[in-house]
């Protein structure tokens, strides 16, 4: 009986610890799916680490499904959404080009040019609030962007 007692605390302690050392997530969209779906196989450590843009995060995915991941398209959809929502690739708003912009903030081309125009008119931003008074952006999905953006 006492080795069974020492084999369950160890497996519970074990337990515990691997709980302890997941990174959680944040919420959003898609999390239930890309928790249900992805960390099957791997914790949330690998994950939580990386950023990228939706491309990026895409292809990530496809690798996943390459090494015999199972996701259906509906759900890949999701979990590249809620990725790249939640683990966004800085985009340094200083440097990037209009292109950059697009891929990175999710703009459109339009705010995009714009932000690169009044960029080169009035020099570099210096905090999120300056990248929403350009003329004509839309200041709301720059917001909603905030984790994305950087300045240097």
């Amino acid at each position: 009986m006492k080795s069974f007692t020492i084999a369950a605390v160890f497996a519970a302690t074990s337990l515990a610890a691997f709980s302890s050392a997941q990174t959680p997530l944040p919420s959003g969209p898609g999390k239930d799916v890309f928790e249900k779906t992805c960390t099957s196989c791997h914790g949330t450590e690998p994950i939580t680490i990386m950023t990228d843009t939706k491309e990026g995060w895409s292809d990530t995915v496809d690798d996943m499904i390459a090494k015999g991941a199972e996701i259906e398209a509906a759900d890949k959809a999701m979990i590249v959404a809620y990725l790249a929502a939640s683990f966004p690739k800085p985009v340094n708003v200083n440097t990037a080009t209009s292109k950059e912009i697009v891929s990175g903030l999710d703009l459109s081309a339009k705010d995009a040019d714009a932000v690169v125009e009044y960029r080169t008119k009035n020099g570099n931003f210096k905090t999120l609030d300056d990248v929403k008074k350009v003329p004509g952006i839309d200041a709301a999905k720059v917001e909603a962007k905030k984790k994305a953006v950087a300045f240097q």
